[in-house]
């Protein structure tokens, strides 16, 4: 790894507390990873570090006391400063490969669900941890795959020239940190418009557990790490960052594989604005499309809408489905109209369109009684129930 490939990581990192994603650093002994994580502090963010094997269970969980007859969980004093501080915070779990299997099991709720105990942490409060591979570290082991799914994982390591200068000149590099951008929702949009479309086409990358337990304590495709993935890669967009710092967060999410034919696969798309839809939507965007595309360029429109939230975008968007359907077949536009329907705002008009799809959201119970006569009528009281 040289410096730019430091800066990267470092960057991803930054990316992940910024985003409120978990991320686990791996790297040898010595590697400065909990320094880079504690340059944090130089941003103004408070850093509660935690030498997780020093722990009990209950250090995460709570610990069970009496109060006015009831037992509650009574959150630890590392939780509680982190509740209590005004600013931006990260709770930073070091060597986390020393952390038992009862630890682990422990600290899945608070990863998740930032609860510790009866505490519920604010939304400033960030996680982050650091491990040794379980063969070097002390009394080490291998992660179960459910803590290992709640984690970004990235693989750390130290360059010659950044340690060098740095060890001269008393520079280190610090990790960035972000507030989310203006625009975070329209790239988170994009992205997990990208995501659905790729998953569409690839079903069997929704959830792929590894066979081996080492693989199993890395990164692996599963519903939770693609929501990952898309959150990542929209902040990565949105504040400019390199094409590099995107391929670490999505093979950290998901893993090397998938990540790569993800891209790959992303890189592919050309997808028009999902607003210039619904300004247009009788155009000729979906003329001599592959389905595919049809059905990712779909579920754009219906983010849109879903933004927008007013019933003449919820009608444009549906308008864009018949059109569609119309122009290269009904099928990759059944999944969009299926949730328009399910989904239509209480004064939103039905076109009259709609009826291109009468069988298929009559056998679905969406549109009972399909015909030129009873679309309306039939759509409306299925919408509504």
């Amino acid at each position: 790894m040289n410096r730019a490939g430091y800066e990267h990581l470092l960057q991803a990192a930054g990316i992940c507390v910024s985003a409120r994603i978990p991320a686990l650093l791996w790297g040898d002994p010595g590697q400065g990873k909990t320094a880079a994580i504690e340059s944090a502090r130089a941003s103004g963010w408070h850093v509660e570090t935690l030498i997780i094997s020093h722990y009990e269970p209950s250090d995460f969980a709570g610990l069970p006391v009496l109060v006015d007859g009831r037992v509650e969980l009574a959150p630890p004093a590392w939780a509680v400063r982190l509740r209590d501080h005004p600013g931006p915070a990260i709770a930073f779990f070091d060597e986390f490969s020393t952390a038992s299997p009862a630890l682990q099991a422990a600290a899945l709720r608070p990863l998740t669900h930032y609860e510790v105990g009866a505490l519920q942490l604010p939304e400033t409060v960030s996680f982050l941890a650091a491990a040794n591979p379980a063969d070097v570290a002390a009394a080490g082991w291998e992660l179960a795959a459910p803590t290992a799914s709640r984690f970004v994982h990235l693989d750390w390591e130290l360059p010659l020239e950044v340690y060098s200068e740095a060890l001269v000149t008393g520079v280190w590099p610090t990790m960035p940190v972000y507030d989310l951008p203006a625009d975070f929702a329209d790239h988170l949009l994009a992205q997990r418009v990208l995501v659905s479309g790729f998953l569409r086409a690839r079903s069997s990358q929704l959830s792929a557990i590894p066979k081996t337990a080492v693989d199993r304590g890395k990164a692996f495709p599963t519903p939770r790490t693609w929501d990952y993935a898309a959150r990542l890669v929209a902040l990565a967009r949105a504040v400019g960052a390199p094409d590099a710092v995107v391929r670490l967060l999505v093979a950290g999410c998901v893993g090397s594989a998938a990540a790569h034919e993800f891209l790959f696969w992303s890189l592919a798309q050309d997808l028009p604005d999902s607003r210039a839809i619904l300004a247009d939507p009788t155009g000729p965007w979906f003329t001599g499309e592959r389905p595919d595309h049809v059905y990712v360029v779909l579920q754009g429109v219906v983010g849109a809408a879903s933004q927008d939230g007013t019933p003449d975008a919820w009608t444009a968007a549906t308008v864009a489905c018949c059109t569609a359907a119309e122009q290269v077949g009904v099928d990759p536009a059944v999944p969009a109209i299926r949730a328009l329907l399910r989904n239509r705002p209480r004064d939103a008009a039905l076109p009259p369109a709609i009826t291109v799809f009468g069988s298929v959201l009559a056998l679905a119970g969406l549109l009972p009684g399909a015909g030129a006569g009873g679309a309306g009528s039939g759509a409306g009281r299925a919408a509504r129930r």
